[in-house]
């Protein structure tokens, strides 16, 4: 139906938001999406894309168009893939970006279980930091973290694949050296290392039970890795926000311990990220597997903290 394939085409614009990258991904000539959908607008009766300004534009119509079809596009791709086998055949090479700390402890080891059983995929494993950009990266695949139940940027496809607890943790020479904590409050009172996101986040958030505080905090150091907060706290350099994981790992905490453990902060939710929600089936197949296993890995992962 030539309808919904051109809804395709201005669903991948859309996602893109540039017409040659559109074309690229999508290998067609430029002229020939724009014509595509300069007929598809005329079928609808309405502009879908602002053509008077320099940055790409939706309208309001478009706004509203994308948003009803990009699902639909989706699920057209995916029944055609599954009716033709491509599913099931599924191969190529995925680049995927993975914040360092959580490849080396979580997603390395998926991702090389996932190349062994799947001899036709090959992975190209990058580091990033917090929330990039897919398209500028040229990225299949991005691995990212928030502590919302949703990622603040939607113009891309996202998908929750799992969540961890985080708490409070700091060396023992720390803990055995300072006055010991009774409530977060007293936070205020001790060095903690905080996560850059632009600035040092210090607003820290903790619950327990119905109890909630806010705390602000202050310390010396500070670092855009959640990694490095724990080589830091190792170091003695005051408490951070970790997972369990990262706080006994060889290569991070390695034997930190835990504080105020009746309280915990907001807990870490991990997502994986796509350019569009139309994926190829190499893709597909990889989220699917991540966030099938991605339970198993960290209970393992925390398994060894606690023996």
């Amino acid at each position: 139906m030539r309808f919904l394939a051109d809804l395709a085409l201005f669903v991948e614009v859309a996602n893109t938001r540039n017409f040659s990258k559109a074309a690229l991904a999508l290998g067609m000539p430029v002229s020939t999406i724009s014509r595509r959908i300069s007929a598809l607008e005329k079928k609808l009766g309405f502009p879908l894309i602002h053509r008077s300004t320099r940055a790409f534009k939706l309208t309001d119509a478009g706004q509203s168009c994308y948003e009803q079809s990009k699902a639909l596009v989706a699920e057209a791709m995916r029944i055609q893939e599954d009716v033709t086998g491509i599913a099931v055949r599924a191969s190529g090479h995925i680049r995927v970006g993975v914040p360092f700390d959580l490849a080396q402890t979580i997603f390395l080891p998926l991702f090389a279980r996932y190349m062994l059983a799947h001899p036709e995929i090959s992975i190209e494993i990058l580091s990033i930091s917090g929330h990039p950009n897919l398209l500028t990266e040229s990225l299949d695949l991005a691995i990212m973290v928030s502590h919302q139940l949703r990622l603040p940027d939607s113009s891309f496809w996202s998908k929750r694949i799992g969540t961890f607890p985080r708490r409070l943790f700091a060396s023992q020479e720390y803990v055995s050296t300072h006055k010991k904590l009774q409530d977060p409050n007293e936070l205020a009172d001790h060095a903690c290392i905080r996560l850059v996101h632009g600035e040092p986040l210090s607003q820290w958030e903790f619950h327990r039970e119905r109890e909630k505080r806010v705390v602000k905090v202050d310390g010396k150091a500070s670092a855009n890795s959640v990694g490095m907060l724990a080589k830091l706290a190792k170091d003695g350099m005051g408490i951070a926000l970790l997972s369990d994981f990262l706080a006994s790992h060889p290569g991070f905490g390695d034997g930190l311990v835990r504080v105020l453990s009746d309280w915990e902060a907001i807990p870490a939710h991990i997502f994986a990220v796509t350019p569009s929600g139309v994926q190829p089936a190499r893709v597909r197949k990889l989220v699917s597997f991540v966030k099938e296993h991605f339970e198993t890995v960290l209970n393992s992962l925390n398994s060894h903290r606690r023996s």
